[in-house]
C-alpha cells in the first residue's frame, strides 16, 4: 500500500524550518543582487533609419541610373551599404577617437582588438526599408557618442554615394556632348566628311596641304590678321590635332589585341560628319538626358536628407544592459529554493530523526522498540529517574557500556 502525501503535512514541515528556510532564501537573494553591483556594467545605445523607396528610384535618371523595385533587393543594398560603412578604417577610427584600443598594438592585436570592437555592433534589417543598429559598452557616454557618429556616418554614406553616382553620370553625358560639338565644330568649317569619318590621315595630311596653298595664295593679297586668313589657320590647327591624335593611338596589329584575345576599340567618340541629321539627333539626345541629370541633381541635393528617415534616435542609456538587479534578484531566488530544498531533503531524508536512531539502536542490540517515553519532571515519579536516565542514555548512546545497562533494564 503506497503511503500519501498531504499538503498539511507539507506546510507543518516548512514551518517546522521556517528559520533557516528564510535564512537561506534571504542569504541568496542579497548575494546575487550584491554580485550585479560588483560585475562589471554594459550599456547598449541603438538606432534604427527607414530607407524610404523613393531614395532608390528617380525618374528623371531611371534611363542612366536604373532603379530598383524589389523590396529584396533594396534590402541587400540596405545591409551592404551599412557593412561598407563599418570598415576597417572606420573601426579603428573609433577605436583611437575614443580611447578603446590601447595605446600601443601590434598589426596581431590590431587586428584582434578591431575583431572584438566589430562584435559590439548589431546590425539587421527590421523589415523591408528599415535598418537597426546598436554598440554595447561598459561606459554609457562612449556607447551614445559612439552610436550617433554611426548613424551619420551611415546616413552620409547613402547620401555622398546617391550623388557621387549622379554626378559620374552627369560627367559622362558632358563628355559625349563635347564630343559631339567637337565633330559639329569641325563639319561647320567644311572640312571633309570622309576625313572626319574615317580619320584617315592620308586624307587629313592632303586636306593641310590644300589649307596651306590657300593660305599662301592669301597672304599674298591681306596681312595675316585678316579674318580668312585668321579661319583657315584655325582650321588648319585643328585638322593638325586630330592627325598628331590619330597618329597617336595608331597601335600595331599584335598590339591591338586585349588580353583575353578580343580586339581593342579606341575610346574616341564616333564622328558622323557626312549625316547632319543624325550628328543633330544625338547631340538633342544627349542635350536632354544632360538637363535632366542636371535637374536630378539639384534636386537630389535638397531631398536626399529627407529619403533617410530615423526612427530610433541613439539616447544615453540610462540602465546597464548587464548586469540587471531584478533578473539577478530571480536568480537568487531560485537558487535559493533550490538551496531550501536541498537542506529541508538532508535533514528529512538523508539524517535520521531521534525515532529512527532508537530504532536503529534496538535492531543492533537485537532488542525491540516500544516508542519514546514521556518526558518526566523533577517533581513527578522519583522511582523512574533512575528508567528514564538509561533510557536517554540508550538514545544518545551506542557504548558497549550503554548495551549492557538496555540488558540489565530488559531483564528487569
Amino acid at each position: 500500500m503506497k503511503e500519501k502525501i498531504y499538503i498539511k503535512d507539507f506546510l507543518s514541515l516548512l514551518v517546522f524550518y521556517k528559520k533557516p528556510l528564510a535564512i537561506i532564501m534571504v542569504a541568496s537573494i542579497l548575494c546575487l543582487v550584491q554580485l550585479s553591483f560588483i560585475l562589471p556594467k554594459t550599456y547598449r545605445s541603438e538606432f534604427e533609419l527607414n530607407i524610404y523607396s523613393k531614395y532608390f528610384k528617380n525618374a528623371l535618371i531611371s534611363e542612366v541610373i536604373p532603379g530598383m523595385n524589389s523590396i529584396a533587393e533594396m534590402t541587400q543594398t540596405t545591409d551592404s551599404m551599412v557593412k561598407e560603412t563599418l570598415n576597417d578604417e572606420f573601426i579603428d577610427s573609433i577605436g583611437k577617437e575614443f580611447n578603446i584600443y590601447p595605446t600601443e598594438m601590434s598589426p596581431q592585436q590590431l587586428s584582434k582588438a578591431r575583431e572584438q570592437l566589430r562584435d559590439r555592433f548589431e546590425m539587421f534589417s527590421t523589415g523591408g526599408q528599415s535598418y537597426h543598429v546598436s554598440f554595447s559598452h561598459g561606459d554609457p557616454i562612449v556607447t551614445f557618442e559612439v552610436t550617433k557618429k554611426v548613424m551619420d556616418a551611415v546616413r552620409a554614406n547613402f547620401i555622398n554615394t546617391r550623388i557621387e553616382t549622379i554626378e559620374n553620370a552627369k560627367k559622362t553625358i558632358q563628355q559625349k556632348l563635347e564630343s559631339v560639338n567637337v565633330t559639329k565644330q569641325i563639319t561647320d568649317d567644311s572640312i571633309s566628311a570622309n576625313a572626319l569619318a574615317s580619320k584617315n590621315p592620308t586624307v587629313l595630311r592632303s586636306e593641310i596641304l590644300k589649307i596651306n596653298t590657300d593660305l599662301s595664295a592669301l597672304k599674298m593679297q591681306f596681312n595675316v590678321h585678316h579674318p580668312r586668313i585668321v579661319k583657315l589657320e584655325q582650321r588648319k590647327a585643328t585638322i593638325e590635332n586630330w592627325l598628331k591624335e590619330v597618329e597617336d593611338d595608331k597601335v600595331p596589329e599584335k598590339d591591338a589585341l586585349n588580353e583575353d584575345g578580343t580586339k581593342e576599340y579606341s575610346d574616341a567618340p564616333l564622328l558622323m560628319a557626312g549625316d547632319r541629321e543624325i550628328s543633330q539627333t544625338i547631340a538633342a539626345k544627349l542635350y536632354t538626358k544632360f538637363n535632366d541629370i542636371n535637374v536630378a541633381l539639384d534636386i537630389e541635393r535638397k531631398s536626399l536628407p529627407g529619403y533617410i528617415g530615423v526612427i530610433v534616435a541613439p539616447q544615453i542609456p540610462s540602465s546597464p544592459l548587464f548586469p540587471k538587479k531584478r533578473l539577478f534578484a530571480s536568480l537568487g531566488f531560485m537558487i535559493g529554493l533550490i538551496c531550501c530544498f536541498g537542506y529541508v531533503f538532508y535533514n528529512e531524508i538523508m539524517s535520521l530523526s531521534s525515532t529512527e536512531k532508537a530504532r536503529r539502536m534496538a535492531k543492533d542490540l537485537k532488542g525491540e522498540y516500544f516508542g519514546t517515553m514521556p518526558h518526566i519532571e523533577e517533581l513527578g515519579l522519583m522511582t523512574n529517574r533512575a528508567i528514564v536516565w538509561e533510557e536517554k542514555k540508550v538514545l544518545e548512546d551506542n557504548s558497549p557500556s550503554t548495551r549492557i545497562t538496555l540488558q540489565k533494564i530488559q531483564d528487569t
